[in-house]
């Protein structure tokens, strides 16, 4: 599976937290252990009620695999992510031993047969703190295997013995949901953290360097009327100096990026002509000579509310991307189209350039990351902030070779 750096780093955190969580389950269930042995001696050994019989033998046995599972995941993270399948091969054998040999003391084995249940559902509520999605299933069929083997000792209903196995899989299938949706939340968390942080970096960058890059502008240009003045502006000045004016207007840009990224104002929302402010957004794309513009806008859309000049700078840079990524030895087409779906008004920018890999799929919204010489990793950033802003959803459908086609749905 092809992870991004932020996915990488997440799915290290989420290691980390198994493996933390794994050293502390194994030292709760060594001190259950000891406490439930406890109580078999005092009621087993002291009292002499031959209810809570037990193979002592058995117990010191299980005592010690419980200790060493506490020792190893203490000292070892390889083996420790191993042993949060525990709860699978020693607890639940364990009790399905405990529980079997209380049946020959007991009158009717069937009136406590389920009793087990509820213990391996609590096994299972522990492990999901520690174990991956295969590991928590696995555990649940252990669980389901040994609590039928005991209902069919006890001599259970068949139905009985169905509805275990219901209980336990239903168990398992939410604890599985509630620990991916638990890491889903640390994704978004993790994300929204890092946007938060680079949003307060940018304004104080932009503020920054504002000034002096406009100072540094100013500069150039007085050099070059006193140079002019001076007839002394050859062409070898003029190139330097061009250079220099590029690569501060280059600077400029990023500010302005920096400065739109940081920057969340309230919105004035008024009703916006989506046809007519796509037709304005198509006049002012910069195509190249072998990508043509294509809008099949129907007459008669209903307006969207918005603010007119974020959503040109929306519409206008999922243009420009279009026509960037067509090949320029070949010819190409970026198409936009507009329709009224339910509640939405959707604008579609279609191309039929390179396309994108997964790798490049999965983060091209994330800021700063940029497959472009000369780019800087924000316009879709900012594009996905501002439609964000509008109360409307970004969506993005695109495989290498296959061209890209982005969503805008706006409310109306």
């Amino acid at each position: 599976m092809i992870r991004n750096p932020e996915q990488a780093a997440l799915a290290r955190a989420l290691l980390a937290e198994r493996l933390f969580n794994a050293k502390r389950t194994h030292l709760v269930r060594l001190v259950g252990v000891l406490f439930f042995a406890g109580l078999f001696v005092t009621l087993g050994v002291v009292q002499g009620d031959r209810a809570w019989a037990t193979d002592y033998g058995s117990l010191a046995t299980y005592l010690g695999l419980a200790a060493g599972c506490v020792a190893v995941a203490a000292k070892s993270d390889r083996f420790g992510a191993w042993l949060t399948l525990a709860p699978a091969l020693l607890d639940m054998p364990f009790i399905y031993l405990v529980q079997r040999g209380q049946y020959a003391t007991t009158p009717s084995p069937a009136a406590v047969a389920g009793f087990s249940l509820g213990i391996f559902s609590l096994l299972l509520a522990i492990a999901a703190l520690s174990s991956t999605r295969w590991q928590l299933w696995a555990s649940a069929g252990s669980a389901a295997v040994w609590e039928v083997l005991l209902q069919a000792e006890a001599q259970v209903s068949v139905g009985a013995r169905v509805a275990a196995v219901v209980i336990l899989g239903l168990t398992a299938f939410m604890l599985v949901y509630a620990s991916d949706r638990r890491a889903s939340l640390l994704v978004q968390t993790s994300r929204r953290e890092k946007l938060a942080a680079l949003g307060q970096l940018s304004a104080g960058v932009g503020h920054d360097l504002r000034n002096p890059l406009a100072a540094i502008a100013n500069a150039i240009f007085v050099l070059r009327r006193r140079l002019q003045k001076a007839d002394a502006l050859s062409e070898k000045v003029e190139e330097p100096l061009q250079l220099a004016e590029r690569e501060v207007a280059a600077c400029q840009r990023i500010v302005t990026e920096l400065l739109d990224y940081a920057r969340e104002t309230p919105l004035e929302l008024q009703p916006v002509d989506v046809k007519a402010l796509l037709e304005e957004c198509a006049g002012l794309v910069r195509l190249p000579a072998n990508v043509t513009l294509k809008l099949e806008v129907p007459d008669g859309l209903p307006q969207a509310p918005g603010e007119r000049d974020r959503l040109r700078q929306v519409f206008v840079n999922l243009m420009q991307n279009g026509a960037e990524a067509i090949p320029p030895e070949r010819p190409g087409t970026v198409t936009v189209t507009a329709a009224a779906v339910a509640r939405e008004l959707r604008v579609v920018v279609r191309d039929d350039g390179i396309g994108m890999d997964a790798e490049t799929r999965a983060r091209v919204f994330e800021p700063l990351f940029t497959t472009k010489k000369d780019g800087t990793g924000l316009g879709l950033a900012i594009v996905e902030s501002l439609v964000k802003q509008h109360g409307g959803r970004l969506t993005l459908e695109t495989a290498k070779g296959q061209g890209a086609a982005f969503t805008v749905a706006l409310a109306r």
